[in-house]
């Protein structure tokens, strides 16, 4: 389950590197991502939310691949879907904030489960 988290982290991860591309290169008066950007990564948010709540559901220790304490296990994870609702609303409200808080995020899970990407490798 972890393995698939940070897949669909660095995943997220990419998407967030491209949104400035995306956002200096849009033409129009609208908002700063294209609509098609925004919702690969609302996609992938979700994606990685329903991950999280899975791993709750049935063993939230095996999501770190060692046994800490339950409550620790819990709190993580509750930091981890905070922070990924935090990515969708600003994706949804094209804030160009959105690849600063998906770095963060992608901190927070590499400090969860490991590195990412070719830090991984």
């Amino acid at each position: 389950m972890a393995d698939m988290i940070t897949q669909l982290a660095q995943d997220l991860e990419w998407l967030g590197h491209e949104a400035p591309f995306y956002n200096r290169n849009y033409i129009g008066s609208g908002p700063d991502l294209s609509l098609e950007k925004q919702q690969e990564i609302l996609r992938t948010a979700e994606k990685i939310e329903r991950e999280l709540k899975l791993a709750i559901r049935y063993n939230p220790n095996s999501l770190v691949d060692v046994d800490y304490p339950l409550e620790a296990t819990l709190d993580s994870i509750a930091e981890l879907l905070a922070a990924i609702e935090d990515i969708k609303i600003t994706a949804l409200v094209g804030n160009r904030d959105l690849p600063r808080k998906i770095k963060q995020f992608i901190h927070m899970i590499e400090s969860t489960f490991g590195p990412t990407g070719a830090e991984a490798a």
